[in-house]
Protein backbone atom coordinates (compact mmCIF):
# COMPACT_ATOMS: atom_id res chain seq x y z
CA UNK A 1 0.00 0.00 0.00
CA UNK A 2 1.23 3.41 -1.03
CA UNK A 3 0.02 6.31 1.68
CA UNK A 4 0.54 10.21 1.27
CA UNK A 5 0.15 11.52 5.01
CA UNK A 6 -0.57 14.67 4.90
CA UNK A 7 -0.53 17.68 7.71
CA UNK A 8 0.47 21.30 8.13
CA UNK A 9 1.39 19.84 11.67
CA UNK A 10 4.61 17.65 11.13
CA UNK A 11 8.22 17.72 12.76
CA UNK A 12 10.66 20.14 11.14
CA UNK A 13 14.84 20.94 11.79
CA UNK A 14 13.17 23.78 13.83
CA UNK A 15 10.63 22.18 15.58
CA UNK A 16 11.76 18.70 16.06
CA UNK A 17 8.32 18.20 18.65
CA UNK A 18 5.62 19.61 16.54
CA UNK A 19 3.05 16.95 15.40
CA UNK A 20 5.26 14.18 16.60
CA UNK A 21 2.22 12.02 17.15
CA UNK A 22 1.45 12.24 13.52
CA UNK A 23 4.66 11.20 12.90
CA UNK A 24 4.91 8.14 14.72
CA UNK A 25 1.82 6.92 13.78
CA UNK A 26 2.80 6.90 10.28
CA UNK A 27 6.19 5.42 10.39
CA UNK A 28 3.64 2.37 12.85
CA UNK A 29 2.06 2.22 9.35
CA UNK A 30 5.25 2.09 7.37
CA UNK A 31 6.23 -0.65 10.37
CA UNK A 32 3.48 -3.00 8.90
CA UNK A 33 5.22 -2.83 5.51
CA UNK A 34 3.64 -0.24 3.40
CA UNK A 35 5.21 2.66 1.39
CA UNK A 36 4.49 6.45 3.41
CA UNK A 37 5.55 9.67 2.36
CA UNK A 38 4.77 13.03 3.88
CA UNK A 39 3.66 16.14 2.31
CA UNK A 40 3.34 19.47 4.83
CA UNK A 41 2.52 22.19 3.41
CA UNK A 42 3.65 25.24 5.05
CA UNK A 43 1.71 28.51 5.46
CA UNK A 44 3.66 31.80 3.42
CA UNK A 45 2.81 35.12 2.27
CA UNK A 46 5.24 37.77 0.99
CA UNK A 47 5.43 40.55 3.89
CA UNK A 48 3.30 39.35 6.02
CA UNK A 49 4.48 35.92 6.39
CA UNK A 50 8.30 34.73 6.92
CA UNK A 51 9.72 32.62 4.52
CA UNK A 52 8.88 28.95 5.91
CA UNK A 53 10.81 26.83 3.38
CA UNK A 54 11.83 23.79 4.79
CA UNK A 55 14.62 21.25 3.40
CA UNK A 56 13.16 17.47 2.58
CA UNK A 57 13.91 15.09 4.57
CA UNK A 58 14.35 11.25 3.83
CA UNK A 59 14.37 10.36 7.59
CA UNK A 60 12.54 9.41 9.20
CA UNK A 61 10.10 8.79 6.26
CA UNK A 62 10.35 10.83 2.87
CA UNK A 63 9.05 14.25 3.42
CA UNK A 64 8.31 17.62 1.83
CA UNK A 65 7.25 21.01 2.66
CA UNK A 66 5.85 22.99 -0.26
CA UNK A 67 4.85 26.89 0.66
CA UNK A 68 1.11 27.47 0.51
CA UNK A 69 0.25 30.56 -0.11
CA UNK A 70 -1.37 31.93 3.07
CA UNK A 71 -2.65 35.36 3.83
CA UNK A 72 -3.37 36.27 7.76
CA UNK A 73 -6.58 36.90 8.89
CA UNK A 74 -8.41 36.03 5.79
CA UNK A 75 -6.82 32.83 5.58
CA UNK A 76 -9.38 31.32 7.18
CA UNK A 77 -11.73 31.69 4.77
CA UNK A 78 -9.10 31.03 1.52
CA UNK A 79 -6.71 28.39 3.29
CA UNK A 80 -8.61 24.86 2.48
CA UNK A 81 -8.08 26.20 -1.05
CA UNK A 82 -4.93 27.22 -0.78
CA UNK A 83 -3.41 23.70 0.91
CA UNK A 84 -5.31 21.78 -1.72
CA UNK A 85 -3.26 23.85 -4.16
CA UNK A 86 0.15 23.27 -2.79
CA UNK A 87 -0.42 19.28 -1.94
CA UNK A 88 -1.80 18.68 -5.40
CA UNK A 89 1.17 20.42 -7.21
CA UNK A 90 3.49 18.66 -4.82
CA UNK A 91 2.27 15.32 -5.83
CA UNK A 92 2.20 16.25 -9.52
CA UNK A 93 5.51 17.68 -9.14
CA UNK A 94 6.42 14.15 -7.88
CA UNK A 95 4.96 11.86 -10.92
CA UNK A 96 5.22 14.38 -13.73
CA UNK A 97 4.43 11.72 -16.30
CA UNK A 98 0.90 10.90 -15.17
CA UNK A 99 -1.33 9.14 -12.47
CA UNK A 100 0.28 9.91 -9.00
CA UNK A 101 1.54 6.13 -7.45
CA UNK A 102 -0.35 6.39 -5.00
CA UNK A 103 -3.02 4.20 -2.94
CA UNK A 104 -5.14 6.57 -0.41
CA UNK A 105 -4.52 10.47 0.87
CA UNK A 106 -3.98 10.04 4.80
CA UNK A 107 -4.91 13.69 6.06
CA UNK A 108 -4.75 14.56 9.80
CA UNK A 109 -6.91 17.65 11.39
CA UNK A 110 -10.16 19.26 10.01
CA UNK A 111 -8.78 22.50 8.33
CA UNK A 112 -7.46 23.66 6.40
CA UNK A 113 -5.20 20.09 6.20
CA UNK A 114 -8.76 17.67 5.74
CA UNK A 115 -10.20 20.55 3.57
CA UNK A 116 -7.55 20.70 1.40
CA UNK A 117 -6.56 17.08 1.10
CA UNK A 118 -10.04 16.27 0.09
CA UNK A 119 -9.85 18.50 -2.79
CA UNK A 120 -6.96 18.17 -4.07
CA UNK A 121 -7.73 13.64 -3.52
CA UNK A 122 -11.10 14.62 -5.97
CA UNK A 123 -8.98 16.40 -8.28
CA UNK A 124 -6.35 13.26 -8.66
CA UNK A 125 -8.86 10.52 -8.27
CA UNK A 126 -7.63 9.19 -5.34
CA UNK A 127 -9.41 8.07 -1.56
CA UNK A 128 -8.96 10.11 1.06
CA UNK A 129 -9.15 9.41 5.24
CA UNK A 130 -8.91 12.25 7.48
CA UNK A 131 -8.33 11.45 11.27
CA UNK A 132 -10.15 14.68 13.40
CA UNK A 133 -8.09 15.66 16.25
CA UNK A 134 -8.78 17.98 19.08
CA UNK A 135 -8.85 21.41 16.47
CA UNK A 136 -12.23 20.77 15.35
CA UNK A 137 -14.12 22.14 18.39
CA UNK A 138 -12.67 25.70 17.69
CA UNK A 139 -12.35 25.22 13.82
CA UNK A 140 -16.09 24.72 13.33
CA UNK A 141 -16.99 28.06 15.68
CA UNK A 142 -17.07 30.10 12.21
CA UNK A 143 -19.93 29.41 9.93
CA UNK A 144 -18.36 29.94 6.75
CA UNK A 145 -15.36 27.28 7.63
CA UNK A 146 -17.75 25.07 9.50
CA UNK A 147 -19.54 24.71 6.58
CA UNK A 148 -16.29 24.03 4.71
CA UNK A 149 -15.45 21.14 7.14
CA UNK A 150 -18.81 20.09 7.24
CA UNK A 151 -18.74 19.68 3.21
CA UNK A 152 -15.27 17.81 3.75
CA UNK A 153 -16.93 15.36 6.72
CA UNK A 154 -19.91 14.15 4.32
CA UNK A 155 -17.33 13.67 0.65
CA UNK A 156 -14.16 11.89 2.20
CA UNK A 157 -13.85 8.30 1.81
CA UNK A 158 -13.78 7.20 5.94
CA UNK A 159 -13.05 9.89 9.09
CA UNK A 160 -10.96 8.56 11.78
CA UNK A 161 -11.41 10.28 15.00
CA UNK A 162 -9.45 9.81 18.00
CA UNK A 163 -12.00 10.03 21.24
CA UNK A 164 -15.30 8.98 21.05
CA UNK A 165 -15.74 12.49 22.49
CA UNK A 166 -14.71 13.47 19.07
CA UNK A 167 -16.67 11.44 17.22
CA UNK A 168 -19.52 12.83 18.71
CA UNK A 169 -18.53 16.13 17.67
CA UNK A 170 -17.95 15.44 14.08
CA UNK A 171 -21.62 14.19 14.08
CA UNK A 172 -22.65 17.62 15.54
CA UNK A 173 -21.15 19.32 12.94
CA UNK A 174 -22.09 16.89 9.66
CA UNK A 175 -24.81 14.69 10.95
CA UNK A 176 -25.49 12.01 13.03
CA UNK A 177 -25.27 9.39 10.10
CA UNK A 178 -21.55 9.44 9.79
CA UNK A 179 -19.82 6.34 10.60
CA UNK A 180 -17.05 7.53 12.57
CA UNK A 181 -13.97 5.25 13.04
CA UNK A 182 -12.37 5.96 16.68
CA UNK A 183 -8.77 5.11 16.92
CA UNK A 184 -6.86 6.45 19.59
CA UNK A 185 -3.25 8.01 19.49
CA UNK A 186 -0.66 5.07 21.14
CA UNK A 187 2.44 5.24 23.00
CA UNK A 188 5.89 4.70 21.71
CA UNK A 189 7.16 2.51 24.36
CA UNK A 190 10.65 2.89 23.30
CA UNK A 191 10.56 6.12 24.92
CA UNK A 192 7.74 6.68 27.29
CA UNK A 193 8.57 3.40 30.02
CA UNK A 194 8.72 3.68 34.00
CA UNK A 195 12.19 4.67 35.52
CA UNK A 196 13.55 4.60 38.62
CA UNK A 197 12.38 7.79 40.14
CA UNK A 198 15.29 8.62 42.23
CA UNK A 199 17.79 8.73 39.42
CA UNK A 200 15.45 10.61 36.93
CA UNK A 201 15.66 13.46 39.62
CA UNK A 202 19.27 13.41 40.08
CA UNK A 203 19.76 13.42 35.99
CA UNK A 204 17.96 16.19 35.99
CA UNK A 205 18.98 18.11 38.92
CA UNK A 206 15.54 18.22 40.65
CA UNK A 207 15.35 18.02 44.75
CA UNK A 208 14.79 15.03 46.01
CA UNK A 209 13.10 16.11 48.71
CA UNK A 210 10.33 18.50 47.07
CA UNK A 211 7.65 17.85 45.44
CA UNK A 212 7.40 18.33 41.49
CA UNK A 213 3.71 18.87 39.48
CA UNK A 214 4.48 18.30 35.85
CA UNK A 215 2.38 19.92 32.75
CA UNK A 216 3.16 19.61 29.26
CA UNK A 217 1.70 21.21 26.60
CA UNK A 218 1.85 24.05 24.15
CA UNK A 219 2.43 27.59 25.76
CA UNK A 220 -1.42 28.64 24.32
CA UNK A 221 -4.14 29.52 26.49
CA UNK A 222 -5.92 26.42 25.60
CA UNK A 223 -3.80 23.63 27.27
CA UNK A 224 -4.57 26.01 30.58
CA UNK A 225 -1.28 26.98 32.02
CA UNK A 226 -2.58 29.77 33.44
CA UNK A 227 -5.11 27.96 35.98
CA UNK A 228 -1.99 26.10 37.55
CA UNK A 229 -0.04 29.88 37.66
CA UNK A 230 -3.52 30.92 39.47
CA UNK A 231 -3.99 28.10 42.30
CA UNK A 232 -0.06 27.37 42.82
CA UNK A 233 0.19 29.70 46.45
CA UNK A 234 -2.69 27.91 48.32
CA UNK A 235 -0.85 24.48 47.06
CA UNK A 236 2.31 25.34 48.39
CA UNK A 237 0.24 26.45 51.62
CA UNK A 238 -1.02 23.49 51.74
CA UNK A 239 1.88 20.86 50.82
CA UNK A 240 4.64 23.15 51.37
CA UNK A 241 7.54 22.98 48.96
CA UNK A 242 5.73 21.67 45.98
CA UNK A 243 7.01 23.10 42.52
CA UNK A 244 5.43 23.61 39.34
CA UNK A 245 6.95 22.72 36.09
CA UNK A 246 5.61 23.50 32.53
CA UNK A 247 7.42 22.01 29.52
CA UNK A 248 6.11 22.82 25.96
CA UNK A 249 6.80 24.74 22.67
CA UNK A 250 6.20 28.33 22.79
CA UNK A 251 5.12 28.20 19.46
CA UNK A 252 1.51 29.59 18.87
CA UNK A 253 -0.02 32.74 21.10
CA UNK A 254 2.56 35.57 21.92
CA UNK A 255 -0.33 37.73 23.85
CA UNK A 256 -1.07 34.45 25.84
CA UNK A 257 2.45 33.25 26.41
CA UNK A 258 3.58 37.15 27.36
CA UNK A 259 1.02 37.47 30.06
CA UNK A 260 1.64 33.88 31.34
CA UNK A 261 5.65 34.37 31.50
CA UNK A 262 4.74 37.40 33.95
CA UNK A 263 2.38 35.93 35.92
CA UNK A 264 4.74 33.20 36.87
CA UNK A 265 7.19 36.17 37.24
CA UNK A 266 4.99 37.71 39.55
CA UNK A 267 3.96 34.29 41.57
CA UNK A 268 7.66 33.51 42.32
CA UNK A 269 8.27 37.27 43.52
CA UNK A 270 5.39 36.22 45.64
CA UNK A 271 6.64 35.41 49.54
CA UNK A 272 4.81 32.52 49.45
CA UNK A 273 6.57 30.64 46.40
CA UNK A 274 9.81 31.97 47.40
CA UNK A 275 12.57 28.89 46.35
CA UNK A 276 15.53 28.64 44.48
CA UNK A 277 15.31 26.86 42.14
CA UNK A 278 11.54 28.65 41.50
CA UNK A 279 8.36 27.38 42.62
CA UNK A 280 6.75 27.70 39.10
CA UNK A 281 9.21 27.62 36.12
CA UNK A 282 8.00 27.11 32.51
CA UNK A 283 11.35 25.26 31.12
CA UNK A 284 10.48 25.50 27.33
CA UNK A 285 10.06 22.64 24.75
CA UNK A 286 11.95 19.40 25.60
CA UNK A 287 13.11 16.29 23.99
CA UNK A 288 11.25 13.05 24.25
CA UNK A 289 14.04 11.38 26.26
CA UNK A 290 14.25 13.86 28.65
CA UNK A 291 9.98 14.50 28.44
CA UNK A 292 10.38 11.22 29.76
CA UNK A 293 12.48 11.52 32.43
CA UNK A 294 10.16 14.59 33.52
CA UNK A 295 7.34 11.96 34.04
CA UNK A 296 8.81 9.44 35.49
CA UNK A 297 10.77 11.98 38.63
CA UNK A 298 7.09 13.82 39.08
CA UNK A 299 4.75 13.21 41.91
CA UNK A 300 1.82 13.98 39.52
CA UNK A 301 0.87 15.66 36.03
CA UNK A 302 -1.51 18.25 35.80
CA UNK A 303 -3.39 18.77 32.75
CA UNK A 304 -5.43 21.66 33.05
CA UNK A 305 -6.46 22.30 29.12
CA UNK A 306 -10.08 23.93 28.11
CA UNK A 307 -10.38 21.64 25.29
CA UNK A 308 -9.16 17.95 24.22
CA UNK A 309 -8.94 15.37 21.45
CA UNK A 310 -6.79 13.02 22.89
CA UNK A 311 -4.36 13.99 25.32
CA UNK A 312 -0.68 12.74 24.41
CA UNK A 313 0.55 14.12 28.22
CA UNK A 314 -1.69 11.97 30.03
CA UNK A 315 -1.18 9.13 27.76
CA UNK A 316 2.64 9.24 28.19
CA UNK A 317 2.58 10.12 31.98
CA UNK A 318 0.02 6.88 32.06
CA UNK A 319 2.50 5.06 31.13
CA UNK A 320 5.26 5.76 33.33
CA UNK A 321 2.82 5.23 35.94
CA UNK A 322 2.26 8.88 37.14
CA UNK A 323 -1.04 9.72 37.94
CA UNK A 324 -3.00 12.81 36.28
CA UNK A 325 -5.28 14.91 37.59
CA UNK A 326 -7.28 16.74 34.47
CA UNK A 327 -9.86 18.68 33.95
CA UNK A 328 -12.95 16.92 32.43
CA UNK A 329 -12.84 17.78 28.74
CA UNK A 330 -12.96 15.91 25.50
CA UNK A 331 -11.21 12.78 25.51
CA UNK A 332 -9.68 12.76 28.64
CA UNK A 333 -12.62 10.77 30.67
CA UNK A 334 -11.72 8.19 28.10
CA UNK A 335 -8.30 7.95 29.17
CA UNK A 336 -8.83 8.38 32.95
CA UNK A 337 -11.40 6.00 33.34
CA UNK A 338 -10.45 4.69 36.80
CA UNK A 339 -9.78 6.11 40.10
CA UNK A 340 -6.28 4.56 40.70
CA UNK A 341 -5.33 6.64 37.10
CA UNK A 342 -6.15 10.17 38.99
CA UNK A 343 -8.34 12.32 39.05
CA UNK A 344 -10.87 14.26 37.20
CA UNK A 345 -12.22 17.96 38.05
CA UNK A 346 -14.88 20.14 36.25
CA UNK A 347 -13.93 22.95 33.63
CA UNK A 348 -13.26 26.13 34.81
CA UNK A 349 -13.67 24.85 38.90
CA UNK A 350 -10.13 26.50 40.33
CA UNK A 351 -11.51 25.51 43.97
CA UNK A 352 -12.01 21.81 43.12
CA UNK A 353 -8.76 22.11 40.99
CA UNK A 354 -6.81 22.98 44.06
CA UNK A 355 -8.53 20.12 46.35
CA UNK A 356 -7.65 17.87 43.69
CA UNK A 357 -4.11 18.97 43.16
CA UNK A 358 -3.44 18.79 47.37
CA UNK A 359 -4.98 15.24 47.63
CA UNK A 360 -3.72 13.58 44.76
CA UNK A 361 0.13 14.81 46.08
CA UNK A 362 -0.42 13.47 49.38
CA UNK A 363 -1.78 10.12 47.73
CA UNK A 364 0.37 7.55 47.69
CA UNK A 365 -0.39 6.27 44.38
CA UNK A 366 -0.06 2.94 42.91
CA UNK A 367 2.52 3.59 40.47
CA UNK A 368 3.28 0.13 38.55
CA UNK A 369 -0.41 -0.95 38.51
CA UNK A 370 -0.86 3.14 36.81
CA UNK A 371 1.79 1.76 34.21
CA UNK A 372 0.68 -1.31 33.80
CA UNK A 373 -2.56 0.44 31.85
CA UNK A 374 -0.53 3.10 30.58
CA UNK A 375 1.42 0.53 28.23
CA UNK A 376 -1.45 -1.48 26.85
CA UNK A 377 -1.56 0.81 23.75
CA UNK A 378 1.08 1.34 21.49
CA UNK A 379 1.42 2.74 18.04
CA UNK A 380 1.51 -0.70 16.23
CA UNK A 381 -2.19 -1.05 18.11
CA UNK A 382 -3.17 1.82 16.56
CA UNK A 383 -1.35 1.89 13.12
CA UNK A 384 -3.19 -1.75 12.71
CA UNK A 385 -6.04 -0.01 13.19
CA UNK A 386 -6.13 2.54 10.66
CA UNK A 387 -4.71 -0.24 8.65
CA UNK A 388 -7.63 -1.92 8.22
CA UNK A 389 -9.59 1.24 7.72
CA UNK A 390 -7.43 2.36 5.30
CA UNK A 391 -7.78 -1.53 3.12
CA UNK A 392 -11.45 -0.80 3.89
CA UNK A 393 -11.79 2.29 2.04
CA UNK A 394 -9.11 0.69 -1.16
CA UNK A 395 -11.62 -2.15 -1.34
CA UNK A 396 -14.59 -0.22 -1.93
CA UNK A 397 -12.93 2.08 -4.15
CA UNK A 398 -11.95 -0.69 -6.46
CA UNK A 399 -15.44 -2.40 -6.18
CA UNK A 400 -17.04 1.41 -6.95
CA UNK A 401 -14.50 1.84 -9.94
CA UNK A 402 -15.32 -2.10 -11.55
CA UNK A 403 -18.96 -1.53 -10.72
CA UNK A 404 -18.78 1.98 -13.32
CA UNK A 405 -17.00 -0.11 -15.75
CA UNK A 406 -19.57 -3.24 -15.63
CA UNK A 407 -22.33 -0.68 -15.95
CA UNK A 408 -20.99 1.67 -18.60
CA UNK A 409 -20.17 -1.92 -20.64
CA UNK A 410 -23.39 -3.08 -20.06
CA UNK A 411 -25.11 0.16 -21.32
CA UNK A 412 -23.31 0.47 -24.66
CA UNK A 413 -23.93 -2.87 -24.97
CA UNK A 414 -27.85 -2.20 -24.71
CA UNK A 415 -27.03 0.83 -26.65
CA UNK A 416 -25.67 -0.89 -29.75
CA UNK A 417 -28.21 -4.13 -29.54
CA UNK A 418 -31.88 -1.93 -29.74
CA UNK A 419 -30.48 1.45 -30.33
CA UNK A 420 -34.50 2.67 -29.91
CA UNK A 421 -34.62 1.27 -26.47
CA UNK A 422 -36.79 3.74 -23.80
CA UNK A 423 -35.11 1.56 -20.92
CA UNK A 424 -33.09 4.97 -20.58
CA UNK A 425 -29.83 3.36 -20.00
CA UNK A 426 -26.99 6.22 -20.07
CA UNK A 427 -23.28 5.32 -18.62
CA UNK A 428 -23.42 8.31 -16.27
CA UNK A 429 -26.33 6.49 -14.67
CA UNK A 430 -23.81 3.64 -13.17
CA UNK A 431 -21.13 5.82 -11.76
CA UNK A 432 -21.15 3.58 -8.18
CA UNK A 433 -22.03 4.50 -5.06
CA UNK A 434 -22.10 8.74 -4.61
CA UNK A 435 -19.24 10.25 -3.20
CA UNK A 436 -20.93 12.25 -0.58
CA UNK A 437 -20.18 9.34 2.17
CA UNK A 438 -19.46 6.45 0.41
CA UNK A 439 -19.42 3.65 2.68
CA UNK A 440 -19.67 5.82 5.68
CA UNK A 441 -23.18 6.01 6.54
CA UNK A 442 -23.96 4.46 9.95
CA UNK A 443 -24.90 0.58 9.35
CA UNK A 444 -23.45 0.32 5.54
CA UNK A 445 -20.83 -2.53 5.85
CA UNK A 446 -17.17 -1.50 5.42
Amino acid sequence: MRVLTTTMCYPTPKEPERGIFIQRRALAIAGLGHHVEVVSPQPWCPLLRANSTCPDQCEPLPATFPRMFSIPIVGWATDGFAYARALEQAIRKANPRGTPGLDLIDAHFEYPDGVGAALAAGRLGLPVVVTVRGKIVSLSKRAGRRAQIRAMLRNVDAIVAVSESLARCVRHVAGDDLQVDVIPNGIDTSTFRPLDRAECRQSLGWDPHAGYILSVGHLQRLKGFDRLVAVWSQVRAACGDVRLVLAGSRRGESDFASRLLADIERANRDSALRSSPPAVEFVGPQPPDRLNLMYNAADLVASTSRSEGWCNAIAESLAVGTPVVATDVGGNREQIHSSDLGTLVPDGDADVLTTALIQAIRRDWNRPLIASVGLRRTWEHAAREVESVFKRVISARHSSINCSARARSFAATEAAEAPGSSFGFRPSSFSGPSQEGAGRRSGVPG
